[in-house]
């Protein structure tokens, strides 16, 4: 993980999407990003009011050129998750998966 950290040091920043906790676990290895909304104030949230939220934050992340790593692998995204709806956005973005799976790539 610390030679990956390396890899994309002064390559701008890095947002790490996934499944929780895996995401929170992998950005705090290597200093990077995460979607993160108190659980008080996410939990009053209506479902379209969480992705309005978590859209936005995705929104940002591509207009700053982030690198967005990817804590989860793709054989494992959960039908139906924000992870999948995430990915999803991205691809509709013009994002690929890198060839080896843990980066998404314009």
């Amino acid at each position: 993980v610390a030679k990956e950290a390396a890899e994309v040091a002064g390559e701008g920043r890095t947002t790490v999407l996934g499944h929780y906790p895996q995401y929170v676990k992998v950005a705090e290895a290597i200093g990077a990003r995460t979607f993160q909304i108190p659980t008080k104030i996410w939990d009053k949230l209506t479902p379209p009011q969480q992705w309005e939220a978590n859209q936005k934050f995705l929104d940002r992340m591509i207009l700053r050129g982030d690198n967005i790593r990817l804590a989860t692998p793709l054989n494992q995204v959960k039908p139906g998750s924000f992870y999948q709806k995430e990915l999803n956005y991205l691809f509709e973005k013009g994002y690929k998966v890198s060839y080896n799976g843990l980066w998404m790539v314009k």
